[in-house]
């Protein structure tokens, strides 16, 4: 075997067993006598159209053909990428009240309306801006307030410090969907 038979044959190998995912150590030995005629390809099938080129340049050296013949075969049985799952819808929240710039006093009430489509129950949450678009958590200031597709419940703020960059969190009993409020600023 010449030496640019032995490195196509090489890289024959190396070329199928990358394609099946691990290292394989393989010993292939010519199907046939070396001095007798050459037996052509096998018909090509539409997973081997990608290696035409790759077994035009190694036709003469049949353990080379057979590593891109198996190297087609295994392209032929390995399953494309899958589609996504369907995702199960888990539905919206939208918070309707407090709305607009208001202030609102530490330790005082008001109510905070929603829109619940996701039919698990909420809890209210005070949240404070935490930079780059993050809220920071604060309070549960209503929890378990129910799973009605409108909701209302009276929270009081806990004690914070007085700033503008507050908002109540509506999240879902598991923590997939949650909307928040408008912001509004906590005063003394």
């Amino acid at each position: 075997m010449g030496r640019a038979a032995e490195m196509a044959n090489s890289l024959a190998i190396a070329v199928a067993a990358t394609a099946v995912g691990c290292t394989l150590v393989l010993k292939l030995a010519p199907s046939h006598h070396l001095d007798s005629p050459s037996i052509g390809p096998p018909p090509p099938t539409p997973a081997s159209a990608a290696l035409t080129d790759v077994t035009a340049t190694v036709q003469g050296d049949s353990a080379a053909r057979a590593a891109t013949t198996a190297l087609a075969a295994t392209a032929a049985r390995a399953p494309g990428p899958r589609p996504p799952a369907p995702l199960r819808q888990a539905g919206w929240i939208r918070v309707t009240a407090p709305t607009g710039p208001i202030s609102l006093r530490a330790h005082g009430s008001f109510p905070v309306d929603w829109t619940n489509t996701t039919g698990t129950d909420v809890d209210v949450w005070l949240s404070s801006a935490a930079g780059r678009g993050r809220a920071q958590r604060l309070a549960r200031v209503s929890p378990r307030a129910g799973s009605a597709a409108a909701g209302e419940a009276i929270v009081t703020l806990p004690r914070v410090r007085p700033g503008p960059a507050y908002s109540l969190e509506v999240v879902s009993g598991n923590g997939a969907v949650h909307a928040f409020s408008k912001p509004f600023a906590v005063t003394e």
